[in-house]
């Protein structure tokens, strides 16, 4: 499956429904603050529920999922985090079989006495022209949902029913309608392949104990990153060769027996020295290299890393834009970036004006608050020469005020 839209309300500081449609690669920029984060963990918090695991498999939306904690409660989900609050989510995914999309509310019940309780208040899925809604009735644990189906059946049914849930998908599907079994099992398989780059990133302690198989999933602070190098000889050469041009510095893998250790190293030093004693800004860049290079293999799912460039100096901005970009997958594994750096999105809009990408391939969210309307998105499109149908007034203009300011500056004193 792809996931191609992403839908939020009433989550954390967006109060208003909020919709992203992915491409190939997505690019939120905007201030601290504004709600970049939460709209790309956002992913992460939909593929826990559609796939949960752990201690709060129970709940529609597990509070950590991916080694991500979303917040310490429920109310910290919610706008406003209001006791008896609710909150919307809901996305569209494509496979061969056509455009499946699942919508839910997600509500806290207080009651006296009892501690505290998520429900599905409103479950929607549509495939093709089929569609099951499910409303719950009531806000005791045995509540019946009204239950209505609708499509390819010879007529539409109703009827209400207890459902039991694992996270946001019910546990026996099969008894809504034929064809919702297949559909839930995607959506299933699907979040298992999203992967989520926090920012900022730490590595696996070294030495480590060398795998016999490389880690897809590397951890959401890219922990695994140096286990997948030493199992995986092809992917630990592009790594070097990576390095090698982007810094001329050599990345590799010293082996002590069952064990092994990341070390680095550079025309200017004689012996090697491990990776994360080399200077963060190394280190802290190793996982989205081997995420960018690892992507074709992963499968299906969605790679989302926030800030790349961290810790890197301004000049390295275009070799981790360069390395993203030729590492794209399609719609297939969307890449969403969430980034300060100006480069990055230079960086794509000269590879669209060049050909080497075409301009639908990146889309642009620019995130900001406004006063009683919260976090807002606002969606923006690089045409085929690689500009942009909008920008908001005053983003990324910094050097040249800068140099403005210094020139005045030269004029008041000369």
């Amino acid at each position: 499956m792809e996931l191609r839209k992403l839908g939020i309300k009433r989550y954390k500081g967006y109060t208003q429904r909020a919709e992203v449609q992915l491409a190939p690669l997505t690019i939120l920029v905007g201030p601290n603050n504004s709600g970049k984060t939460a709209l790309a963990q956002a992913i992460q918090l939909l593929a826990g529920g559609l796939a949960p695991s752990g201690p709060d498999a129970s709940e529609p939306l597990p509070l950590e999922s991916g080694g991500i904690r979303h917040g310490e409660t429920f109310e910290d989900l919610v706008t406003g985090r209001p006791v008896h609050g609710r909150l919307q989510m809901s996305a569209s995914l494509v496979d061969d079989t056509g455009e499946t999309s699942l919508s839910a509310t997600i509500r806290n019940v207080m009651t006296p006495n009892r501690p505290s309780a998520r429900q599905i208040a409103e479950w929607r899925l549509v495939s093709g022209g089929n569609k099951i809604v499910a409303q719950r009735q009531g806000f005791d644990d045995r509540t019946d949902y009204r239950i209505s189906v609708s499509g390819s059946a010879p007529q539409p049914r109703q009827f209400d029913r207890q459902l039991d849930w694992r996270g946001l998908l019910p546990l026996q599907p099969g008894n809504l309608a034929d064809w919702a079994e297949a559909r839930v099992d995607a959506l299933r398989n699907w979040a298992s392949g999203v992967r989520h780059l926090r920012c900022p990133r730490s590595l696996l302690a070294s030495p480590f104990v060398t795998p016999e198989n490389s880690p897809m999933a590397l951890g959401p602070n890219g922990q695994q990153a140096p286990l997948a190098l030493a199992a995986d000889h092809k992917l630990r050469e592009s790594v070097r060769k990576w390095y090698r041009d982007a810094f001329g510095e050599t990345i590799d893998i010293a082996a002590q027996g069952s064990y092994s250790e990341l070390v680095a190293g550079s025309p200017a030093r004689d012996t090697n020295v491990r990776l994360v004693q080399s200077g963060r800004g190394l280190s802290h860049v190793l996982p989205v290299v081997v995420m960018a290079l690892t992507a074709a293999a992963a499968g299906p799912g969605v790679d989302v890393i926030e800030h790349p460039e961290a810790e890197l100096h301004p000049a390295a901005h275009a070799e981790v834009a360069e390395l993203l970009l030729a590492n794209l997958r399609g719609p297939i594994r969307p890449m969403v970036v969430e980034t300060h750096s100006e480069m990055m999105l230079l960086r794509a809009r000269r590879w669209i004006a060049e050909g080497r990408l075409p301009a639908g391939n990146v889309l642009v969210y620019w995130t900001h608050a406004e006063p009683g309307s919260g976090s807002v998105l606002r969606k923006i499109a690089i045409d085929e020469r690689g500009e942009m149908d909008s920008w908001p007034a005053g983003v990324f203009i910094e050097d040249y005020e800068e140099i403005l300011a210094i020139r005045r500056a030269a004029r008041t004193r000369g």
